[in-house]
């Protein structure tokens, strides 16, 4: 028995022994008088002593282990419980998304005017798809009369363009097929000398059919990024001119780490061009290699390359391969201001496409050559003032080797104007200063650029059909809730006339030694909001009724209104 045992033995007696004490205290319990004074006494002065014990502790020894010679193998089977499939009835609360607006996506465009004009615009598009879109684009718009001669200065232009588009996770792909119709006259004779006049002589048709493709690079994640594009057409005419083109770009470039870059890109067109006056079939072919890098630090961005361009243009004292510089560098000076700069040389295409485009009353046979740019010189400051006017300013100045114009060619016994490229084959200088504003507000809507231009084409010489001036303004305002108001203009400057007379003695009324006076054209455009989906609409163009002519014998037709309706499904 332990030392604390005995201790706790010791307080239960004392407990048991004083209880009949206690007990025998209360007999007397309804008896008054005072209580007898006694007093316990409680000593602890015994101590027990134990004789120590002496203990040997001795290791263990070890046991002689034997190795058994069976082979015992332990086979465990996997118990996997399966538990039969909950079907929790349990609804998670979310927020209702927010319903997207009816979008509208085919609308159709129906209108006429005087000068016998006709308009229609169809556009049918797909419905909203995150992974694709397609449509349908059409548009007609024709003026049976001009300003000479009744139909005989009539024009119109028609375009037919079905169009696709594809987004995949890594990539996107478009695509679209185009036919395009001009029709023009050549009503550029004199009325007073000339009584009878075949229509059909002078009608000047030019189809065009062809197809464009696009693919594209969509994986952020990829260090290698690319772009993709093709473009084809063939081009005829009722004079049985024709020009096939198969035009191609190919931009690659890979991220070397976050601020350099490098990039090769490849780009030109395969051309066959045919001119049935003169039985002639000329191949044009261009090409233009274009490596690089481009560096970003911070808010510098510069871009480093050079331009390889091979040619077959049979052009006299030009190379075949051309080598140009191409260098470019951006700073954000803050958050609204940048400042840009670069030197860069090129080749101008020149097809006979876009000289129609740019001038619809050729002669049936012209040359059609490349201009070349050896170098250009151009910067300019572009920036936004407090989130309502955007603004760029700047300026070029390039050496130029055959630069063209027009000159206007008159042959009496075919009886009108016509024009033909004007080449200048020496170099020459050409320098540009532009100012861009544009505002996108509310209610608001305007962009305007005016431009100044200026050509050295040599001693005793003068650019051609070139404006030394130019200035275009588009902008609309939303005067109530459902009438929209818009005004355009077009001022250019006063342009030199160069003209060649093939028989000296020729009648004509013309003014030959004359600049084609400056262009004043204004325009305003009126619509009203019939409902979400309807709207009717009046245009009136060349407010001031000035027939004025862009090319000398060729007036534009005067004051010009056309009213329609518009209605979206």
């Amino acid at each position: 028995m332990t030392q604390r045992r005995i201790n706790m033995l010791k307080y239960v007696l004392i407990v048991i022994l004083s209880f009949p004490i206690a007990v025998l205290a209360q007999d007397n319990w309804n008896q008054e008088g005072d209580l007898e004074d006694s007093q316990v006494i409680i000593e602890k002065d015994r101590k027990i002593d134990l004789a120590r014990v002496n203990r040997d502790f001795k290791k263990v020894p070890n046991a002689k282990s034997s190795q058994s010679s069976i082979d015992v193998k332990f086979n465990s089977k996997q118990f996997i419980p399966e538990l039969n499939k909950l079907s929790p009835r349990i609804r998670v609360l979310t927020i209702q998304d927010e319903k997207l607006e009816k979008l509208y996506g085919s609308q159709v465009k129906l209108g006429g005017g005087n000068y016998g004009a006709s308009y229609f615009e169809g556009n049918f598009s797909s419905k909203r798809n995150k992974d694709k879109s397609y449509g349908l684009n059409l548009l007609h718009q024709s003026f049976a009369n001009g300003p000479i001669d009744g139909r005989n200065s009539g024009s119109g232009y028609q375009n037919i363009n079905p169009y696709g588009k594809f987004i995949f996770q890594n990539a996107a792909l478009s695509a679209d097929a185009f036919y395009e119709r001009n029709n023009n006259y050549l009503y550029g004779y004199d009325t007073t000398l000339v009584n009878e006049v075949d229509r059909d002589s002078i009608q000047r048709t030019y189809h065009s059919i062809g197809a464009n493709i696009k693919l594209e690079d969509r994986n952020d994640n990829s260090n290698y990024h690319y772009k993709l594009g093709l473009n084809t057409y063939q081009l005829f005419s009722n004079i049985e001119n024709s020009e096939f083109s198969f035009n191609y770009a190919l931009d690659n470039s890979y991220d070397i780490n976050e601020d350099i870059s490098a990039y090769f890109n490849l780009n030109g067109f395969l051309s066959n061009l045919n001119f049935n006056a003169i039985d002639s079939s000329q191949n044009r072919n261009l090409i233009r290699f274009q490596p690089g890098i481009y560096y970003n630090w911070n808010d510098l961005r510069i871009k480093a390359g050079i331009i390889i361009a091979y040619e077959n243009d049979t052009l006299e004292n030009l190379g075949k391969t051309h080598l140009f510089p191409d260098l470019n560098a951006e700073y954000t000076v803050f958050d609204k201001l940048s400042l840009f700069i670069g030197i860069k040389g090129d080749i101008r295409a020149n097809q006979y496409r876009s000289f129609l485009n740019e001038n619809p009353y050729l002669d049936n046979t012209i040359p059609v050559f490349n201009t070349l740019m050896p170098v250009k010189f151009y910067g300019g400051v572009n920036g936004a003032i407090s989130n309502v006017l955007g603004y760029e300013v700047g300026g070029s100045i390039a050496s130029v080797q055959y630069n063209y114009g027009f000159t206007a060619i008159f042959d009496e016994s075919e009886g009108e104007l016509r024009y033909a490229p004007r080449y200048f084959i020496d170099k020459n200088t050409e320098a540009n200063a532009y100012l861009a504003l544009s505002t996108n507000l509310d209610n608001l809507n305007i962009d305007l650029r005016g431009d100044y231009f200026y050509y050295n084409v040599g001693d005793n010489q003068l650019m051609p059909f070139r404006p030394q001036f130019q200035l275009k303004l588009n902008s609309d305002y939303l005067i109530a809730d459902k009438l929209k108001i818009g005004l355009n203009a077009h001022l250019q400057g006063a342009m030199n006339n160069e003209n060649i007379f093939l028989e000296e003695n020729a009648n004509y009324s013309f003014n030959i030694d004359e600049a084609i006076p400056p262009i004043y054209d204004l325009g305003i455009k009126l619509a009203y909001q019939l409902s979400n989906r309807s709207q009717i609409f009046l245009h009136a163009n060349n407010l001031i009724a000035n027939k004025y002519e862009y090319f000398l014998g060729y007036p534009n037709r005067g004051f010009q209104v056309l009213g329609g309706f518009t209605y979206s499904f």
